[in-house]
């Protein structure tokens, strides 16, 4: 196995505890799956699986420092991968692990890569880094890990963030290799606002959406309370415009914090909201109620909202990367087939590619419906769902087996897309990646939706 970026040993060590990588029954450790399916992922996005070099440190019985043949493997890698818990800082072989890259890179230096295995506090020198939760909460409060014993088909919310790791990854070692050579053209920067804890997942996808149209995305670390407003402020001084997305949520009053930061350093501002968040006199908090009738507020799904980002940075600011290779599945009833014309003619006209689905007669097999669905699920970019005569519980039924089919997939689902027609009764249904297409007819609705998928 080569290296990708050239002297070094290895391009990636990973620093874990032996504690938390202990196999479950049958099962591998925990951190053992991982790293197969972050390599799994870093080799789609470098090109080939051999061709950068991933070393899994190791602790030894009764040591508490590292060999000096541990710390030249750890001192010789591009990038450390910790695996952040509180056997990892219990553990002297672990820390001393990272002590050893420190002397080599800077926190700063944008190599270092934590994953929280576990709820943990941070090393010192950590503190102001952004790191990858792997661990949540439940109802009551107390904390767990995903994926135990082994990752939960269900959980988008590892593989979500595996994904963005080895994205991560993949672009800081696709930088450095190119540094040598190539001259950095300064990138377009938003300031992508915290959000409470009800938006994570939309925040997610707006910021990996930016990230991919070359989009510097800020704050990429996370700010102290104790010089909140300084730290805040340099970042704002760094960027070409405010974004913001808002719930009902006031969030302790820190969503208007950042949104007054934002007007005092003379940014432009886009906020948004849910456009099923139409009474605001139910927000009983008067401040954050203001903030969600400001002018600046967009109302729209979250598609939309991605291209009044795009529409509000200048076009010499960003180059935009067409996906001239994107493959949409057109999922219809028998009702609604005459609707799927107008949209291949769409496609069609974008030069997108597309499937159907599959023509069923009386001799047609159930489990030839079945198969044909699936691997158009396997194989799509992007699902658009029509829902215009067809009945409610069909559509939520298709929704449902998307979900089921995210586990076996290599990739998420660009985005699920249900075009509805507003007379319609609402769905029981809400993927995290799914949006809802209403307008007032299906070509107003398609022309702006097919605009972001190629980008």
């Amino acid at each position: 196995m080569s290296v990708y970026i050239p002297n070094h040993k290895h391009d990636i060590f990973i620093s874990y505890a032996d504690a938390d990588n202990q196999p479950f029954g049958q099962e591998p450790g925990w951190i053992t799956t991982f790293i197969h399916n972050l390599t799994i992922l870093l080799g789609k996005k470098l090109g080939r699986i051999d061709i950068f070099s991933l070393l899994m440190g190791t602790e030894l019985i009764g040591y508490d420092e590292i060999t000096p043949q541990v710390a030249d493997q750890v001192s010789n890698s591009v990038t450390l991968v910790l695996i952040l818990s509180p056997a990892y800082l219990a553990s002297n072989w672990c820390l001393s692990e990272l002590n050893t890259f420190l002397t080599k890179q800077k926190p700063s230096s944008g190599r270092i890569f934590i994953v929280e295995h576990d709820q943990a506090e941070r090393p010192q020198e950590l503190q102001d880094l952004l790191g990858y939760k792997f661990w949540a909460t439940d109802d009551t409060g107390r904390p767990y890990i995903l994926g135990i014993p082994k990752p939960n088909p269900e959980q988008f919310e590892y593989y979500q963030k595996l994904d963005d790791l080895a994205r991560q990854l993949a672009d800081k070692l696709k930088n450095l290799k190119s540094q040598p050579t190539t001259t950095t053209i300064p990138k377009t920067t938003v300031f992508l606002a915290e959000v409470t804890d009800d938006l994570i997942e939309q925040r997610t996808t707006i910021k990996r959406f930016l990230e991919q149209q070359n989009i510097n995305v800020l704050p990429n670390k996370l700010h102290s309370f104790s010089n909140i407003q300084t730290s805040l402020d340099n970042d704002l001084k760094q960027t070409d415009l405010f974004v913001q997305l808002l719930s009902d949520k006031a969030g302790n009053g820190y969503p208007l914090f950042q949104y007054e930061r934002g007007q005092l350093n003379d940014l432009p501002i886009l906020q948004w909201r849910d456009p099923n968040l139409k009474d605001l006199t139910i927000i009983k908090d008067n401040n954050h109620r203001t903030l969600l009738e400001t002018d600046t507020i967009i109302a729209t799904g979250l598609i939309e909202f991605q291209t009044h980002i795009l529409n509000q940075l200048k076009p010499s600011e960003i180059l935009v990367k067409k996906d001239s290779d994107i493959l949409v599945f057109v999922n219809a009833a028998p009702e609604d087939m005459s609707l799927t014309h107008k949209i291949t003619n769409l496609l069609d006209e974008n030069e997108i590619g597309y499937t159907l689905p599959i023509n069923v007669s009386e001799i047609t097999k159930s489990s030839e419906i079945r198969h044909y669905l699936e691997q158009n699920l396997l194989t799509c970019d992007v699902v658009i769902l029509l829902y215009e005569q067809s009945s409610p519980i069909w559509v939520n039924e298709q929704l449902l087996y998307c979900q089921r089919i995210k586990r076996r997939r290599e990739q998420p689902f660009k985005t699920i897309a249900v075009y509805k027609k507003s007379a319609n009764p609402p769905l029981n249904v809400k993927l995290s990646n799914m949006q809802l297409l209403e307008c007032a007819t299906v070509d107003i609705c398609l022309s702006r939706f097919l605009q972001v998928i190629q980008t």
